[in-house]
């Protein structure tokens, strides 16, 4: 397997070929070691080093920065060596870090080594970490200096530079350093027009996608970007993210917002040409535009674009946009991504979840893309094993689907047969190392049985972290019904009066607001994460959609998740589950036969072809089937369009159809 903690940046030579080889073979081997070979800082102009093709930076997070000079000549490595310190000073100057960590005469001695190979063996290369490691409190310097150096940079001012206390605050203040797989989809010159990088929730990918934003808006002074998603809530982030983003990364360039810039969801408004990608080409393609509420349908939408595009005479074409921007690739069907490679004059740059939907993402032709992400930064292994289990029913008999070994092990997996019995283990993550957190339970499951456990729930994490916050926690609402928004009122008058926090119902603000907590269903969530997250269901429903709901929810936190069952009399099963996960560190199920793998396949094909389909003829059927007269149809068609129920959700639409029936079919 590849090591996705390693990363490589230098030019190959005669001179460092066999030394980066051997540094290569070193990461194969300490497959947990973060290990970087750069001659010049990343994400910055390009300084002009001399010398720079003799020698070989590496950094390493638990280890001084070593300065390698291949070619034994002290006078030009001194030279090499005093630049690249004055340029990384001048880094810890721009983005404040010098007041935490000082000036380089204060830390040069005790975070950097100079040296040559005596001999370019493995072994060297092995005394050469050995020789340079440091203790905690130094670590913590040393990776914030090798942040500035691969442009993953921190909050200073948030994280600091002493070692945190509580867990809470160990992993807020976490230092966040790009792997190897990230780094190299930010400063990697792709040939192709597409670039997509795929991984699981909590690997980065949106964050990947601002960096990204970042290098392009700044490297030209008039090109046009349109940064899209389907989400109107992960919208609303991102344009509220940005501005943020660029001031924190020193950005001189002002935004000029729906001129060089556009940053919405695909489809829009047709009274507003920015509100959406697909209204601003209606208008500049000069193209009637179709309604969301009425069709629902990106692929006829983004086909009538395109084939409209394609008829065109070559002198009559016009590009506009330069590059696209796209998150949440899932989201949309292949057509859509056609049509981006050909309104984009340079670049499109797409982020998917490479398992967030069960309907397609099973594909091995999903794993063809440019980078895969498969460890998952925010969410504890724990909670990520129990999460794929049970969004794909491991623990239970009948399986939801099953995966090939290829694409276990393209989201992290270690696969372990004994029999027919599999072992399916992730390996740990920085962002849990040394913080003692497997004393805490990071997945909780349990029978919602008492009006106030949600209250009894949060005075235990206040409890356990003295620091904690309302927006540091969501509670998460899985079923869609009406009936949810008359208990979120209540939930919310109890929390107000025991515990003197106010809600934000994010179903309406689309967004989160500082010093609330976060109350949503599941339409609201996407790309968003809480140190903490409840999850309330009256039942594990049998239905992929909800499984995958069910997984992407969970893995929202990054210390602890609850789920909360009313009724299900298979929970014991599911806590029988995470028993093992916690126990052994790896999910136990139990393989299925040949036939039963192909019976899975079918069942998810058969599943994408009832969902490929519009909004509308989706009602239809459902309509028929319930025999709802003609004169009926256009009022529930209006009410599910306000109502809030995710589209495609046959089972809620049936019951709110069938509830609903005596009101609207007087």
């Amino acid at each position: 397997m590849k090591n996705s903690l390693f990363y490589n940046h230098i030019e190959e030579n005669d001179n460092n070929k066999v030394v980066i080889r051997l540094f290569k073979e070193f990461a194969d081997k300490h497959p947990n070691e973060q290990i970087y070979l750069i001659t010049n800082p990343l994400g910055s102009k390009q300084y002009k080093l001399e010398y720079k093709e003799n020698t070989i930076v590496v950094l390493s997070p638990k280890h001084k920065i070593i300065f390698l000079d291949l070619k034994n000549n002290p006078n030009k490595f001194n030279k090499f060596y005093n630049r690249f310190i004055f340029n990384l000073n001048s880094l810890s100057e721009k983005f404040d870090y010098i007041d935490f960590i000082g000036y380089p005469d204060e830390w040069q001695e005790e975070l950097t080594a100079k040296t040559t190979l005596d001999i370019v063996t493995y072994q060297e290369i092995e005394k050469l970490f050995e020789n340079n490691k440091l203790n905690q409190k130094l670590q913590r310097k040393s990776s914030l200096l090798i942040s500035l150096l691969i442009g993953s940079i921190n909050d200073i001012d948030k994280i600091g530079v002493e070692l945190p206390e509580t867990l809470l605050e160990k992993v807020k203040k976490n230092i966040i350093l790009f792997d190897g797989d990230q780094t190299r989809f930010i400063y990697k010159n792709f040939t192709s027009k597409t670039v997509s990088i795929q991984g699981l929730s909590g690997t980065g990918k949106t964050e990947l996608l601002l960096h990204k934003l970042k290098e392009l808006y700044t490297a030209e002074n008039d090109s046009k970007i349109f940064f899209t998603c389907h989400n109107v809530a992960l919208a609303n982030t991102l344009k509220e993210r940005i501005p943020i983003f660029f001031n924190f990364m020193k950005v001189e360039k002002q935004i000029e917002w729906n001129k060089r810039l556009w940053v919405d969801r695909a489809w829009g408004s047709q009274r507003d040409k920015n509100s959406g990608l697909y209204s601003y080409l209606c208008h500049f393609y000069n193209i009637p535009f179709l309604r969301y509420s009425y069709t629902n349908d990106y692929k006829k939408i983004f086909t009538q674009i395109l084939d409209y595009i394609n008829k065109l005479d070559e002198d009559e074409f016009e590009y506009p946009f330069d590059y696209i921007l796209i998150d949440e690739r899932q989201d949309f069907p292949k057509v859509f991504f056609q049509l981006c490679e050909k309104i984009a004059r340079k670049k499109v740059y797409i982020a998917g979840d490479i398992f967030q939907d069960i309907f397609e993402n099973t594909q091995e032709s999903e794993l063809e893309v440019d980078v895969i992400l498969n460890r998952c930064y925010r969410t504890d292994p724990r909670t990520l094993m129990f999460a794929h289990a049970i969004g794909m029913g491991l623990f239970e008999k009948q399986k939801f689907n099953w995966l090939t070994d290829k694409y276990w092990k393209a989201i992290g997996y270690k696969i372990e047969r004994t029999d027919h019995e599999l072992c399916l283990s992730r390996e740990p993550i920085r962002r849990f190392e040394e913080l003692q957190i497997e004393n805490i339970e990071s997945m909780i499951i349990d029978k919602y049985n008492k009006s106030h456990q949600i209250i009894d729930i949060l005075k235990t994490i206040q409890d356990g972290n003295p620091t904690v916050t309302p927006d540091d926690i969501a509670i998460i609402i899985l079923d869609n019904n009406k009936t949810i928004y008359d208990y979120i009122d209540r939930l919310g008058y109890e929390i107000l009066e025991k515990l003197g926090w106010e809600i934000n119902r994010a179903y309406d603000t689309k967004r989160k607001i500082d010093n609330t907590l976060f109350i949503s269903n599941i339409n609201n969530v996407k790309g968003l994460e809480f140190p903490f997250v409840i999850c309330i269901t009256a039942k594990i429903k049998d239905d992929i959609k909800y499984r995958n709901s069910l997984y992407t929810m969970l893995t929202r936190s990054f210390i602890q998740s609850y789920l909360l069952v009313k009724n299900d009399q298979n929970l014991e099963i599911q806590q029988d589950g995470l028993k093992i996960i916690n126990e052994n560190k790896c999910i136990k199920t139990t393989e299925p036969t040949d036939e039963e793998k192909e019976e899975i396949k079918n069942t998810i094909i058969k599943l994408q072809k009832e969902t490929n389909i519009s909004y509308k003829d989706f009602l239809t059927k459902i309509f028929n089937d319930l025999k709802i007269d003609t004169p009926c149809r256009k009022k529930f068609e209006k009410a599910l369009v306000d109502a809030e129920i995710e589209k495609f959700d046959k089972d809620s639409t049936i019951d709110f159809i069938k509830t609903n029936k005596r009101f609207f079919c007087k």
